[in-house]
């Protein structure tokens, strides 16, 4: 990695772009490599020199404040921050110049690297995929989306370790390298405040398959459409493995008899038996088991240590997360659902939910199948709350029969107060708002911990 990073830099101009995080483990590494280069960070927050003394430095440049993007143009390289969108920025930018933490990384490390990425589902899998391996060796790493920038992996790093990445579309869109292993979970709209069209994000996700080498697998969902109409467009240089939920034909990952198996060239290979045991629940979540187990088939992982992977993995909070019975109403957090597909699946995996709240941050996503399916669910309550659920508001209005009782509270702790107050004893209150936590919260993880804390006092 270190001379990888030596031969990128050698000569040229180099931009930090984004200070949180991940631009100070790029600027931390940077230092190690190449402890003489001139480097130039840019942020949008006018205040990082203050809250960063490590910037006050001779051979750093500084640009803070709304004209930070100005002069992309001005570097031969740019290692980007995920969180900045330059797509919808305005800034003039060669994408050629534009790199990332995620790029030099897997330039580096692909052959070792097992990449997840989907709308949903990603950090279940990475983590379920990292346990897994846990339980055979200790020689693994976990890092990415997840919270753990990748070059903070580079000294513990051995020929024989293996790495598993969760990957976002913003630190997918630049690479020119993708994992040996790469999974395709699913495809929704999302995050279309950061790209120009729901198929510039799809495109921005597919990197992960694009930028694969003949011999590279990849894993992805056999039933999603959106996946499998790219795939009629796009020549993908891997191999193939659908992945599916019962049984399937051919090559890819499935049920086949009483066990799950990873099926190439006619040849199958047992990984955990079909009625297996373990705390993850519904059809969703039995695809993340299914990939996550053929990508541990894929890194000669034991059936034995797949099989004990799964069965003792602890579910991640807020997905789905059983947050306490309190005055006889069990009550369930699943704050990470900013999708409809999300909550959808949430309802179908608990199977009786007296009340639903939803809304928050309104980005524009597809509501109306959502709305439909409330209107023909035997769920007795719908909360709305946020700009979202005003939106979703008027979709239930043009339905002539929609069967809830609907209410409609724009702050989110009296919306909170009114769904522990309708939910019948001996009923179940479920938390997954279909939309982003942005019109309020710093992030899903602070909406999830306060819906906790607001039913706890119920």
């Amino acid at each position: 990695m270190k001379s990888l990073i030596k031969s990128v830099t050698n000569g040229k101009s180099v931009l930090i772009l984004g200070y949180g995080r991940e631009g100070q483990s790029t600027l931390r590494l940077l230092d190690q490599c190449c402890p003489q280069l001139p480097l130039t960070v840019a942020d949008a927050d006018p205040l990082i020199v203050h809250k960063h003394p490590e910037l006050n430095h001779e051979k750093l440049t500084v640009i803070t404040g709304p004209a930070y993007l100005d002069k992309l143009n001005h570097f031969d390289l740019v290692i980007k921050s995920p969180g900045i969108s330059l797509f919808n920025s305005g800034a003039s930018f060669v994408p050629e110049r534009i790199s990332s933490q995620t790029d030099l990384f897997l330039r580096a490390y692909a052959p070792q690297v097992a990449g997840i990425t989907g709308t949903k589902g990603k950090s279940t899998t990475s983590s379920l995929l990292h346990h897994i391996i846990r339980t055979y060796t200790s020689d693994t790493l976990l890092a990415g989306n997840i919270g753990i920038p990748l070059f903070d992996l580079v000294d513990k790093i051995t020929p024989a370790t293996r790495i598993i990445c969760e990957l976002s579309s913003h630190q997918l869109e630049f690479i020119t390298r993708a994992p040996s292993i790469s999974i395709l979970l699913n495809l929704f709209q999302e995050h279309l405040d950061h790209y120009a069209s729901f198929r510039h994000y799809q495109l921005a996700k597919f990197q992960i398959a694009l930028k694969q080498q003949f011999n590279d697998a990849f894993l992805y969902d056999g039933s999603d459409v959106n996946i499998l109409k790219l795939m009629e467009e796009l020549r993908l240089p891997g191999r193939k493995f659908p992945v599916y939920t019962g049984e399937f034909p051919g090559n890819g990952a499935g049920i086949s008899g009483k066990n799950i198996v990873l099926r190439s060239s006619g040849t199958e290979r047992i990984l955990l038996s079909a009625d297996h045991k373990g705390k993850l629940a519904g059809t969703h979540n039995l695809r993340n088991i299914i990939s996550a187990a053929s990508a541990a088939g894929m890194m000669n992982i034991p059936a034995a240590a797949i099989a004990e992977g799964v069965a003792t993995f602890t579910p991640l909070e807020h997905r789905i997360e059983f947050a306490g019975n309190f005055s006889g109403k069990d009550f369930y957090n699943d704050s990470i659902s900013t999708i409809p597909e999300a909550t959808i699946a949430a309802v179908a995996t608990l199977k009786k939910v007296d009340t639903l709240i939803l809304g928050g941050y309104d980005r524009g996503i597809e509501y109306n199948g959502l709305a439909d399916f409330i209107c023909r669910s035997g769920i007795k309550n719908v909360i709305l709350t946020g700009p979202a659920g005003e939106r979703i508001l008027g979709l239930l209005k043009q339905f002539k029969k929609c069967n809830p009782a609907i209410f409609f509270i724009r702050e989110f702790e009296p919306a909170i107060e009114k769904a522990a107050s309708v939910t019948p004893a001996g009923g179940a209150c479920l938390l997954s708002p279909a939309a982003s936590s942005y019109d309020r919260f710093k992030n899903f993880e602070e909406r999830g911990r306060l819906f906790k804390e607001l039913v706890s006092r119920n």
